[in-house]
């Protein structure tokens, strides 16, 4: 037996702790250093800086002021906005109780310093009720392994990529602009610090809290700057535009670099450079992590472990992406991403930002892989002959979805609210363009008890009680169009595919290119459905489970919201409403309103005819195919505002979907690590 103490790491919400065998805890966070927090105490009037610059915080409604004046015992009253300007005015201000100082609080000139503490303290007590408000629209989600009875090099290969980890975190913190706000924190205020370290910074992302401009972890209320690009560009409304026609867009816009501004001009600093050290560090421990490997096995993964080193030392990952693509369930019983990929955080969806998702391989992939490696030819060429001459079919090569088993998840890849089921990398290079990508599933997600209850409710509460026939939690159909979708970002014209030497980011735009390529993805996962039954792999009844499965996909993507607080589109928000909307102008859908949903108390539901998908996503797929082939920017723009715009946009009936929707506190997992 080894004699090196078994550890037991638990991530919550960001943060690990490591218990020693022999009963003493250290603590750590993922960023390996906890910040410091300053000795504050609670907020009181006498504390605060004199004078308190009013200007600088959020504006507190007439409602809120009186109030949580009323809740923390104030002599304060604003009786009427009369100049409706919605700030109080020293004559708007009335004081309470027998014989209060008016003077204590209104001077001639303005409000006195001793009223400006007392409205920081409102100020901050709203912000701490906002808070409140955004944890409690999670529902923590346990995600749970334990190596503790591991052969040795098992449980070396979790303490390393634990490590790693840690640094992904700080990495990506530097990449959104939270990395320099750690400190912001007011000791005694749990539910910030909760805040933070599940947003991973201290904005607001729930769907009812993401615009209030209260619902921040810090008391200073820091603005949302990404850290990708220097701070005053970065203030600024147009600096996509900006970059995107700037002369040195290309190296500006490269999706592993930062941009910088050196001598009054804006240059291009690649990651391995601008941030070196944590970059090398993260490199030591990929290589651990291959040393600790036993001798002559698990080939696969050391390969992919040391040529992902490399990239963090060189920032050329086209070695990695090869020996990752390389890797399968069949020779490696590890999954590990590691690097910069996705680019839904970056407020331009150029730069790709730096993720861990670490898992077993779960042998259940292999059924699908079974069913659907003979046919993924046919499906890229069924595609082209849809789309018609503007795209020729190619040869693909791309691996069937692989089902993990998710140990953590760090960085862009552990969201504050839900999870990344299924994701299809590499986004750029050779292996990319040559459709050898690789598929992945996570399929241990939401299936506990508490997440398939609120699945279920979700749907009831808006469908009717014959289109919810058609639910399953069976995995093996539930994920069905979670597979496709990602086997179809390897299909058709893709997010590396170029037209006229240009490729969909610089024809489309980073916001319009990443929709039109999820759009793309998400119609294929209905559309192939069809292929499906007609090859006998599906019969009618286990096809409409996975429609089923698909629409409410979409509710729930809906009923977050078609931009952010920035406004800025969520694609997968918009993607969903495209498809909500193009099956009701084709009668697959019908709201019926004052009719009772599945669960029988809710008026108004969505009847589904599920003979009538195949065909609505038939035409959707060869027109969001034939706009990326032919780099149709003014289609695409039609084609979006067309559903989320006028009728409709109406005919989606949001604002119910997300009344409903929202009942249930979204998902946020939380990971659990022995070893």
């Amino acid at each position: 037996m080894s004699q090196t103490p078994l550890r037991t790491v638990s991530c919550w919400v960001g943060a690990f702790i490591l218990a020693c065998a022999c009963g003493c805890v250290n603590t750590a966070r993922l960023d390996d250093q906890p910040p410091k927090q300053p000795a504050a105490k609670e907020i009181a009037p006498a504390e605060q800086p004199s004078p308190v610059d009013l200007e600088a915080l959020p504006g507190l409604s007439r409602r809120d002021f009186n109030r949580i004046a009323a809740l923390l015992d104030l002599p304060l009253f604003w009786a009427a906005d009369e100049d409706n300007d919605g700030k109080v005015d020293p004559a708007e201000l009335k004081l309470l109780g027998v014989g209060t100082d008016r003077a204590a609080f209104v001077a001639e000139d303005g409000f006195t310093p001793a009223f400006g503490r007392q409205v920081a303290q409102m100020v901050e007590y709203r912000r701490r009720e906002a808070v409140a408000r955004e944890l409690n629209q999670g529902r923590p989600t346990l995600v749970h392994s334990n190596f503790t009875a591991s052969p040795e090099p098992d449980r070396r290969v979790v303490e390393h990529i634990t490590r790693a980890a840690r640094i992904i975190e700080e990495l990506y913190a530097l990449q959104n602009g939270s990395f320099a706000l750690r400190n912001c924190l007011t000791s005694g205020d749990t539910a910030s610090r909760a805040a933070f370290r599940r947003n991973q910074s201290p904005w607001c992302v729930a769907p009812d809290t993401m615009s209030d401009p209260f619902c921040n972890a810090c008391p200073f209320f820091p603005p949302r700057l990404s850290g990708l690009y220097p701070a005053a560009l970065a203030a600024e409304p147009d600096m996509c535009e900006r970059l995107a026609a700037h002369e040195d867009a290309k190296r500006l816009l490269d999706p592993f670099c930062v941009v910088r501004e050196a001598e009054g001009r804006l240059v291009a600093v690649p990651y391995h450079e601008h941030w070196a050290e944590r970059m090398g560090r993260i490199a030591a421990e990929l290589e651990a992590t291959a040393a600790a490997l036993p001798a002559g096995k698990e080939k696969a993964f050391r390969k992919y472990l040391l040529a992902a080193a490399r990239g963090f030392e060189t920032n050329d990952w086209q070695a990695a992406d090869e020996a990752w693509a390389a890797m399968s369930s069949t020779n490696s019983r590890w999954y590990l991403r590691i690097g910069p990929d996705e680019v839904y955080k970056d407020p331009c969806n150029r730069k790709a930002m730096f993720h861990t998702s670490f898992a077993r391989v779960d042998p259940d992939s292999l059924y699908w892989q079974e069913k659907l490696v003979p046919l993924r030819q046919e499906m890229e060429t069924r595609l082209a002959e849809l789309i018609g001459p503007s795209y020729e079919a190619r040869q693909v090569e791309f691996q069937m979805p692989d089902f993990i088993a998710i140990i953590l998840n760090a960085g862009d890849a552990r969201l504050p609210l839900g999870a990344l089921v299924g994701q299809s990398l590499p986004n750029w290079g050779k292996v990319a363009t040559e459709g050898r990508g690789r598929t992945v599933v996570m399929s241990n997600l939401y299936t506990d008890p508490d997440s398939q209850a609120i699945d279920k409710a979700r749907g009831d509460a808006l469908l009717s009680s014959e289109a919810m026939q058609a639910y399953t939690r069976e995995k093996r159909l539930g994920l069905l169009d979670i597979i496709l979708h990602e086997a179809t970002h390897n299909l058709g014209p893709h997010s590396d595919y170029a037209v006229d030497g240009k490729k969909p980011d610089d024809i489309f735009g980073g916001v319009k290119a990443t929709i039109l390529e999820e759009l793309k993805a998400q119609t294929g996962a209905l559309y192939y459905v069809a292929l499906l039954r007609e090859k006998g792999v599906l019969g009618e009844e286990d096809a409409n489970k996975v429609y089923n499965h698909a629409i409410r996909w979409a509710f729930g993507h809906i009923s977050r919201g078609m931009t952010d607080d920035a406004g800025r589109p969520k694609p997968y928000s918009q993607v969903a409403a495209i498809h909500i909307v193009t099956l009701v102008r084709a009668g697959a859908m019908t709201w019926e309103e004052g009719r009772p949903a599945a669960n029988g108390t809710d008026n108004g539901r969505f009847a589904v005819e599920y003979a009538k998908i195949p065909q609505a996503m038939k035409k959707l797929m060869q027109q969001t195919g034939r706009l990326k082939a032919t780099g149709n920017v003014e289609g695409a723009k039609k084609l979006i505002a067309s559903c989320l715009q006028g009728s409709g946009f109406a005919s989606l009936h949001a604002d119910v979907i997300s009344e409903r929707i929202r009942r249930y506190p979204k998902a946020s997992f939380v990971y659990g690590v022995e070893y």
